[in-house]
């Protein structure tokens, strides 16, 4: 599933035949000088716009291929909001996905005042999201979120295969010269194109999830040009697609069970049901018979699992599912397919499978994968399909993904703050144990809390990030914030 909701060549002809796949090659060096040939010479025309209160945008060129600073170009939209008192510098902020939205963003106001007043906010679509350039091949996508992601039957695995290798093949025909080159480490060479647009200031930088995934690529490459920088819901990159994908799996299972644990505990009237599991497995029963609603509105499998996965992004989100699952088993499944839709519409689909499925090499056919799934299976049952073939177009995705996964040292590094949650499963609290002690200057920030993400949502950690990136005040200790 995504990583963060604030908040997705050749083609063959033949049906079970896999497209070729074009080289994904990356290399990822230290402290890159940013008045080297590979920066681009563009400046930033700042208009109004109304993405949000106060907002300015403009659009930054950089290379397509950074390899090739010379060559064909891409837009990367902008947003800003002026610092409002003593300026200390610029804020850049990435919400992560991958395929969220920086414009929306920023346009949603997520930073506290005490930020805002001292720093100029800043975030961007990456490359291939939104008003950036985009990846355009999205014509397919609806007919594989339509289908059973967790197929019982060989009918059912053969159509998510096809709709799957529909999207790779959609994508290679239309995107493949974009799609070869949107890997995290080119998006962090955006940002070091951002921050030298900015005025080649030092980088102030908080990432939410994938974001915090952006952010150590930058620290691994440049890590002396940070002032700050914040990870928050922390993507461990020394884990790869399948190590991955199968912990944020355990993650959503027990999320799911500390749901059901806590909807026992409020009770029928505050919660909807009396047992959320079983209310959740009547209601797959259901849908598996025959979805509820219709068109747009239709829930299946598909659309309830990832309703119940959503509310995993919540502190309590027992207290909406509860009641969803209840209109539910009365047949009314619009409360239900709401949930799912919040996840489908925070970032855009065929962006967040180019990076996903190119960052770390993943399943490389369809039988490969449906092994893969299930396994998933096996660490969730419930949800363990699902979260696997949400991304099954990777089995014949037409890049190929060139880098093993690698843990983060950022040798040279400022201290940087990892924080992570104890019961989020996104991006598991091991992560961000994990990537604090494998950052030379990681410093870990705890959050006993449920839910993705902390900052704005826990006034302790919220307290710690402000204090950290204007005055630089770095905790002698995790401060386990409650």
């Amino acid at each position: 599933m995504l990583v963060s909701i604030l908040i997705g060549a050749c083609s063959s002809s033949e049906a079970g035949t896999t497209a070729s796949k074009a080289s994904n090659s990356r290399e990822a060096t230290t402290d890159q000088s940013p008045s080297s040939s590979e920066q681009p010479a563009s400046k930033l025309d700042w208009t109004d716009c109304d993405v949000g209160q106060n907002t300015q945008c403009a659009t930054l060129q950089v290379p397509l291929d950074w390899a090739e600073p010379t060559g064909p170009k891409i837009g990367l939209a902008l947003v800003r909001v002026l610092a409002t008192g003593d300026r200390i510098g610029s804020l850049i902020g990435n919400p992560g996905g991958p395929g969220g939205s920086g414009l929306e963003f920023l346009g949603a106001d997520p930073f506290s005042e005490a930020l805002t007043r001292r720093f100029d906010t800043v975030s961007w679509d990456p490359r291939g999201v939104g008003k950036s350039t985009p990846v355009s091949c999205n014509e397919s996508v609806p007919d594989l979120l339509a289908l059973d992601p967790d197929p019982d039957t060989a009918a059912e695995q053969a159509a998510l295969d096809q709709a799957a290798e529909a999207i790779s093949t959609d994508c290679a025909d239309s995107d493949l010269s974009l799609l070869e080159h949107i890997s995290t480490v080119e998006v962090a060479k955006d940002l070091e194109a951002i921050r030298v647009a900015l005025g080649d200031e030092p980088l102030n930088y908080i990432g939410f999830s994938y974001g915090t995934q952006i952010g150590q690529a930058y620290a691994e490459m440049y890590p002396k040009k940070i002032r700050s920088m914040v990870l928050d819901g922390v993507v461990d990159p020394s884990l790869g697609y399948t190590e991955f994908l199968l912990g944020q799996t355990a993650a959503f299972d027990a999320s799911f069970e500390e749901n059901v644990k806590r909807c026992e505990q409020a009770g029928l009237e505050e919660c909807g049901v009396r047992d959320l599991g079983a209310a959740y497995d009547q209601v797959h029963s259901m849908v598996e018979e025959e979805p509820l609603g219709s068109g747009d509105s239709v829930l299946g499998p598909g659309e309830l699992a990832t309703a119940a996965i959503m509310t995993g992004y919540y502190e309590d989100g027992w207290q909406d599912l509860g009641p969803a699952l209840a209109a539910g088993l009365d047949g009314d499944g619009s409360a239900l397919r709401d949930l799912a839709d919040q996840y489908y519409d925070f970032g855009a689909f065929t962006a967040y499978v180019g990076v996903v499925c190119t960052d770390t090499p993943p399943p490389d056919s369809p039988a490969a994968y449906e092994s893969f799934a299930d396994a998933a299976r096996e660490v969730s049952p419930r949800f363990g399909g699902s979260v696997a073939n949400e991304l099954l177009p990777c089995a014949t995705w037409p890049v190929e993904a060139a880098e093993a996964a690698a843990a983060v040292t950022a040798a040279g590094a400022p201290p940087i703050l990892v924080i992570g949650n104890t019961r989020d499963p996104a991006t598991p609290y091991e992560n961000a144990v994990t990537v604090s002690e494998s950052l030379e200057s990681g410093v870990l920030v705890t959050a006993e809390i449920s839910g993705h993400t902390a900052y704005g949502t826990n006034a302790c950690v919220t307290k710690i990030v402000d204090d950290y990136l204007i005055n630089l005040a770095v905790p002698k200790a995790d401060p386990r914030c409650t």
